[in-house]
């Protein structure tokens, strides 16, 4: 299959969430509904107070993963099961909602840059009714993929042999990439899974198709990726590939499941005190 190309770009919609957090809805649009299993992909920038201070009080989930990469700032995290956690400069939370858990993010700064990313994973349907789950992933432990052209830390999933820490329910490539000045970089990938790449500085090229900061890119499938870097700073982003489900998707709002008699099950579910149970 060669190199992958990008199939479609975008810079994603303006758009609130939890409290009224300010972000950018990159994957999970109209346009854009979902890349199996990918569901959502949200990512936040503002050194304003006003566009995040008000946070994602508590919340509901059932059916599907949630990855929070906080590149700046500080978020607090609690749950119905009783895990908490301070996401710092470079941490992750991964919370597995399963058959449901209801949880708070909330920024622990009063002013400053408050920068990250938000993905939802699907899980497949002999996994949505699991135990929720949760844990923390500091930034030095990711692994981290050596070239040339500059490196590659790995938080889950593996590239030439070098894997990273986080175990996903469904499999998939979790990366954050770095590329010199005129440099570039190749990236070995599972030639049939799905998968995006954004670009949260500089602007780079891959194939015939560029991709300014700030945007994100759909890939067609293939067995390597190769991300250029003309410019004369450093550019940097993630890479996201899963393997795709292959399942129906019935979801409203924080409920993702296969069914919408499913669907109504979550609500009756936490309606009546039996959520996560």
């Amino acid at each position: 299959m060669g190199q992958r190309k990008i199939l479609y770009k975008t810079s994603g919609i303006e758009a609130t969430d939890g409290a009224g957090v300010k972000l950018r809805r990159m994957l999970g649009t109209e346009e854009l509904p979902n890349l199996d299993p990918f569901l959502m992909l949200d990512t936040f920038k503002s050194d304003s107070p006003d566009d995040y201070l008000a946070g994602f009080p508590n919340h509901p989930h059932r059916g599907f993963e949630t990855v929070t990469y906080l590149l700046d700032g500080v978020m607090e995290h609690n749950d119905s099961k009783g895990n908490k956690g301070v996401l710092e400069k470079g941490g992750v939370q991964w919370m597995t909602a399963g058959r449901g858990i209801v949880h708070s993010e909330m920024p622990k700064q009063e002013n400053g840059m408050l920068r990250g990313y938000q993905l939802w994973v699907n899980l497949p349907s002999q996994l949505k009714m699991i135990e929720p789950g949760y844990f923390d992933v500091s930034r030095k432990d990711w692994a981290k993929l050596e070239q040339e052209g500059g490196f590659v830390d790995i938080l889950s999933g593996e590239i030439s042999g070098v894997k990273g820490p986080a175990q996903s329910k469904t499999p998939i490539l979790y990366a954050h990439w770095f590329i010199k000045p005129n440099s570039s970089l190749q990236i070995p990938v599972a030639a049939d899974w799905n998968g995006f790449v954004h670009v949260s500085e500089g602007d780079v090229e891959i194939g015939d198709t560029k991709l300014p900061n700030g945007y994100l890119g759909i890939f067609s499938n293939g067995e390597e990726i190769l991300i250029k870097n003309s410019g004369k700073q450093t550019a940097d982003g993630i890479l996201v590939i899963g393997q795709p489900i292959g399942e129906p998707i019935a979801q409203y709002g924080p409920f993702v499941m296969n069914t919408k008699e499913e669907i109504m099950q979550a609500f009756t579910d936490f309606q009546s005190g039996n959520f996560g149970h």
